[in-house]
């Protein structure tokens, strides 16, 4: 018996005014008539949604953007460089040569002005008393300048212009003096290293 009844219950869904031809005709007058009002209406509804998401998307951020924020503020954070004889230099990542060294922005404390707006390499090297750095000309091509900071006066002294290399190493030779070895990476250039009042 319930077997008869879904069946036909199913078939009044299928032909619901089957042999009505007056209410069948009004049925189809009818969805003729409203079938573009109900279009009209729906896009209506789409488009208040549509402004309502825009407005909403502008004047509030996504966790997504406020998490993005908050990780570029922890990223831009200044870390110590080094500390050295009661001077503490600190670096901000600025960003690295493909497939080559870091730059960074340097500050230190106490201030120290030559420090600010330049870009710096990662290589430093302490000498008596001070801190030799590795400041960039600029990031299209290896130029670089060798400069050194006394700790106690806080005086900067450029020792060498345009080298034309970011890979360097610091070599002390018998006679106490240094030597700077770039390597450019066709060839390995040498400078004699001399820094006036250092006590």
């Amino acid at each position: 018996m319930l077997r008869q009844i879904n069946i036909q219950l199913i078939d009044k869904i299928k032909k619901p005014i089957e042999g009505n031809r007056i209410l069948s005709g009004i049925m189809n007058v009818l969805v003729i008539i409203l079938f573009p009002i109900i279009l009209i209406v729906g896009i209506i509804i789409m488009v208040f949604v549509g402004i309502f998401a825009f407005f909403q998307r502008l004047f509030s951020k996504s966790e997504t953007e406020l998490e993005l924020e908050i990780e570029s503020s922890n990223i831009e954070q200044w870390n110590i460089f080094t500390n050295f004889n009661g001077i503490s230099i600190y670096q901000k990542y600025v960003s690295e040569i493909r497939f080559g060294p870091a730059y960074l922005n340097l500050k230190s404390e106490p201030k120290i002005e030559f420090l600010e707006n330049k870009l710096f390499g990662d290589w430093f090297f302490t000498y008596s008393n001070g801190i030799l750095l590795q400041q960039w000309n600029t990031t299209k091509k290896p130029n670089t300048n060798l400069i050194f900071i006394g700790i106690d006066n806080r005086e900067v002294q450029v020792l060498e212009k345009n080298i034309p290399s970011v890979n360097w190493e610091i070599v002390e030779t018998k006679d106490k003096t240094l030597e700077l070895n770039c390597d450019t990476g066709k060839e390995v250039l040498t400078y004699k290293i001399e820094i006036k009042n250092v006590g």
